[in-house]
Parts: C-alpha cells; sequence; structure tokens
C-alpha cells in the first residue's frame, strides 16, 4: 500500500476539524436557552422568541381543573420566572400583599427572585400595610430575608385613604409585567387572571416613576415628587398592526403625569362605543367603601344602553353578595344591557379560601379599543388606591381581548344575573 502524502495527510486533518465544527454549531443551534444555561440579558430577551417581539404582550392564568384555559393567551407563570431570570440588574415589585404555599407555582417564582438575588439583583419590594394581616403578614417577613432584597410596606390609606391595589413589577427598568394577578399562589393555579408584558420603554417609564413615587412614600409619607409629562398615545406594532397605547393609572391626585389618569380615559371609551361593550371584572358596584355613591361609570353605560350600544357585563359570582348583586338586578331590565357571573366548582382537594373565581379587569369597545388593568371599577379604585393599566387603540388587541371574553361568556360556567332571584352568598373564606 503507498503511503498517503503530507498534502493528503493534512486535507484529512482540515475535513475532520470542519465536521467537528459542523456538528458543535449544530448542538449549540438545537439547544434551548434554558438547555445552554446561558442568562439573556434583558435587551436580548424582548428580542428572544419566547417573549415576542411586540410592545406589549398578553398572559393569562386560569383555574385549575376547568375547561377555560385560552390556547392563544400563554401562562404567566412560565413568562414571570423567565424574565425574572433574565434580570441583570434590577427588579421592582409593587403589590397589594404577598401569600404563597408549599409546592406552588408561585414557590417557583420566588426561587427564581432569590436566584436573582443571589447573583448580584438588586430587588425591592413594595406591599400595602392594610394587608398584613392573618396568613398576609407571614410572607413579607421572609421577602426581608430574601438575598439583595428590600421590602417597604406602604400605608396607602394614611396617604390617599384607599390602598396600594396594583399588581406589577419591573425588571432592569426596561421590561414590565402588569395585570390582575396578586402575588399570591392562588392567582396563578386557582383564578382567572390577565395581565401584559410591556417591552416598549415609553409605556414601562411611567410604571418606573410610579414606583419610585410608592418608594419614597413607603419610608416617608409627606416625599415630594416632581410630577412629569409624557407624550401619549405611544405608537406600537401589536401582532403586525400599528397600534396606540396609552397608559392609565390611579389614584387622580398622585401621578407623576396627571394626564394619565384611567377614569377619564375610561369614560372616553364608553362615551364613544357605537355597538357594542364588553367588561369584564371582579364585582362592579356603584357603592364606596364609604357608602357614598359613585356613578360615572355607570351613567356612562346607562347612556351608551340607551343609544342602541350593547352593554355585556361579566362578574365573579362573589357578587351574589348584597354589596353587590342588587347593581346586577338594577341593570339587567334596562334595554341592550345583560350581565352574567362565572361560577367556579371547587378544586378537587377542597375548598381554598379567596379563590376559585375571575379576577381580571378589561374592557372591549366596538373592533378597535380596549382598556386592561388592576382596578376594580368602585370610585374608591379610581380617587384612592394605586392602579395601573393601558387604554389601547388596535384591531387585534381588541380580538385577543374579545376571544378571552367570549370564552367565558359562553362557557358552562357563565350564569346569567336574574332581577327577580334571591341569592345565596357564595362562601369566600
Amino acid at each position: 500500500m503507498k503511503r498517503a502524502s503530507s498534502i493528503q495527510v493534512w486535507l484529512i486533518v482540515l475535513l475532520c476539524i470542519g465536521l467537528l465544527a459542523c456538528q458543535k454549531n449544530n448542538e449549540i443551534k438545537a439547544a434551548t436557552p434554558g438547555e445552554s444555561g446561558v442568562k439573556q440579558s434583558v435587551d436580548e430577551v424582548a428580542a428572544s422568541p419566547s417573549f415576542g417581539s411586540d410592545a406589549i404582550s398578553l398572559y393569562e392564568s386560569w383555574p385549575k381543573e376547568t375547561e377555560l384555559d385560552n390556547p392563544e393567551i400563554p401562562e404567566a407563570t412560565d413568562l414571570w420566572i423567565s424574565i425574572i431570570d433574565a434580570a441583570k440588574e434590577s427588579i421592582d415589585f409593587s403589590e397589594y400583599y404577598a401569600i404563597s404555599a408549599p409546592d406552588s407555582d408561585l414557590e417557583r417564582v420566588i426561587e427564581a427572585i432569590k436566584r436573582a438575588g443571589s447573583r448580584g439583583v438588586k430587588i425591592r419590594f413594595i406591599v400595602d400595610k392594610g394587608m398584613l394581616r392573618d396568613d398576609n403578614a407571614i410572607l413579607p417577613t421572609q421577602i426581608a430575608q430574601w438575598p439583595n432584597t428590600e421590602l417597604r410596606i406602604i400605608d396607602f390609606s394614611a396617604i390617599t385613604g384607599g390602598v396600594q391595589h396594583a399588581k406589577y413589577f419591573i425588571i432592569d427598568k426596561k421590561i414590565a409585567y402588569f395585570g390582575s394577578q396578586n402575588f399570591d399562589w392562588r392567582s396563578l393555579e386557582h383564578i382567572s387572571e390577565l395581565g401584559a408584558l410591556v417591552q416598549n420603554p415609553e409605556l414601562v417609564l411611567p410604571l418606573q416613576e410610579t414606583f419610585e413615587l410608592d418608594w419614597a412614600l413607603a419610608g416617608d409619607r409627606s416625599a415630594e415628587y416632581t410630577k412629569s409629562e409624557h407624550t401619549m398615545p405611544v405608537r406600537i406594532v401589536y401582532k403586525g398592526e400599528e397600534t396606540q397605547v396609552t397608559s392609565a393609572l390611579s389614584p387622580k391626585d398622585l401621578l407623576p403625569d396627571p394626564a394619565l389618569w384611567d377614569l377619564p380615559q375610561i369614560l372616553e371609551l364608553i362615551a364613544n362605543a357605537k355597538k357594542r361593550i364588553d367588561i369584564q371584572l371582579l364585582n362592579y358596584t356603584i357603592t364606596n367603601y364609604d357608602k357614598s355613591s359613585f356613578t360615572e361609570i355607570d351613567d356612562a353605560l346607562i347612556a351608551a344602553a340607551e343609544r342602541g350600544v350593547k352593554v355585556r357585563l361579566m362578574v365573579s359570582d362573589w357578587s351574589k353578595r348584597k354589596k353587590y348583586i342588587a347593581d346586577l338586578q338594577r341593570l339587567e331590565p334596562i334595554n341592550n344591557i345583560e350581565s352574567k357571573m362565572i361560577v367556579i366548582p371547587e378544586a378537587s382537594t377542597g375548598f381554598i379560601p379567596f379563590a376559585r373565581t375571575i379576577h381580571s379587569k378589561f374592557m372591549v369597545v366596538d373592533e378597535d379599543a380596549a382598556w386592561l388593568g388592576t382596578s376594580n371599577w368602585s370610585g374608591d379604585y379610581f380617587y384612592n388606591s394605586r392602579n395601573v393599566g393601558i387604554v389601547v387603540k388596535g384591531r387585534a388587541f381588541n380580538k385577543d381581548l374579545s376571544h378571552s371574553f367570549e370564552l367565558y361568556w359562553d362557557s358552562a360556567y357563565a350564569e346569567s344575573t336574574d332581577p327577580q332571584k334571591q341569592y345565596e352568598e357564595r362562601k369566600r373564606y
């Protein structure tokens, strides 16, 4: 056999190197971000397929053992963990309260937060003083012990007479999540919730300013703040369609930018409605907590119905309580107004307090307008309590919210309001 020439030997070596490189490259392409073990920056996350390229993306939670999972809207829990794991510098949480349970989805989120703190991410956490009672007082004491984490308790009642009712968190001051989910294990497993990931800096900024204001107030109730101005609406692309988004915040007299107060924006949407208004809330009432009346939204909805707009109102069956059922029964006989209550069966594991209900807060108007937020609709929430949200003008966003609404409205869990029936209250705790 003839001996191979030196040129042949080098060609064989180069070929082997090339094959090894191709194999390694294919392995890298096949690996998912989680498998690679490499943490992505927030900028990379914002552009990654995992979170999509849209400036706003919807995420949901739904009660286990029900048929209320919307296949078109991803689950919130996995998103929360992913963006927390992507944090490099800071995470700011503004929550109404905090409560967890062993082996729950929220425990997975908490582990992600601890991982972030352990790698040097600065974590700030706000909860409302009014909810620091019973079981709700346990987790905040633990939060204060998490790595690189600072907890502040805000007494919103002493500041405005309301509560810190917003639910949102901000990653590296660049992306944010807000929605109806409380920092509560039940919100991720046993309650219907809806929220949004925000990846547009102009829309994240009002949330960051609101957080900084409340962080300061939690340390000193007399803290002063500088009011700002924002150019709204912000033009974004949502599922390929140009869409306009405006931040919608409360309470009226404690906002970084007073022009972003949510109530006038909601009333404007209702006033401009031509065909339909669909609303999903925890409950509906014209009576504030101090027994005073709040009729601004009620009057607007009745006026819309009188001009031929079809109004559909969907709430939790917790509304069978006397405080709420009277208002539903009062509206039901009015032409063009219809209401339903969603009744979620108890879990197979047994009764869970303050769970098995719908808690999302949104409204869709005609085919091209919507509101999504954290606020219930009694006057206290607009005038006295902290809430955040957005008003959106765009068909694609409206369509996605409408699909979520119809899923519940047409479900086997929906019960039409009977204006004559004597309802028994649903056990909540």
